[in-house]
C-alpha cells in the first residue's frame, strides 16, 4: 500500500487501520522467515531473500528489532 488514505472518522476507520495492522504483520512475519522480499523502514533498502539476520548498516537499533521480528514469527500467534 502506497499513499495517503483518508477515510471517514466512525467505525469503517478502525477497521481500515485494523486491516492495514494485520496485513503488516503479516508480511514483517513473512520476510522474517524468508518467504518474501522486506524493505527496511529505516534505510529503505529492499533485500528480495527476506529480513536479514542483522542491520547490513550495523546499526545495533535496527539489529535488535530485527531479531525481535524474528523471534515474533516464530510463534503460532504472532498476530
Amino acid at each position: 500500500m502506497v499513499g495517503i488514505f483518508i477515510a471517514p472518522a466512525d467505525e469503517a476507520l478502525g477497521k481500515t487501520i485494523e486491516a492495514m495492522n494485520n496485513a503488516t504483520r503479516e508480511w514483517t512475519a513473512k520476510a522474517a522467515r524468508g518467504e518474501c522480499a522486506w524493505i527496511c523502514s529505516d534505510c529503505g533498502c529492499s533485500f528480495q531473500e527476506g529480513m536479514l539476520d542483522k542491520c547490513a548498516y550495523s546499526d545495533q537499533r535496527c539489529t535488535d528489532i530485527i531479531m525481535r521480528d524474528k523471534a515474533a514469527a516464530l510463534t503460532p500467534n504472532h498476530i
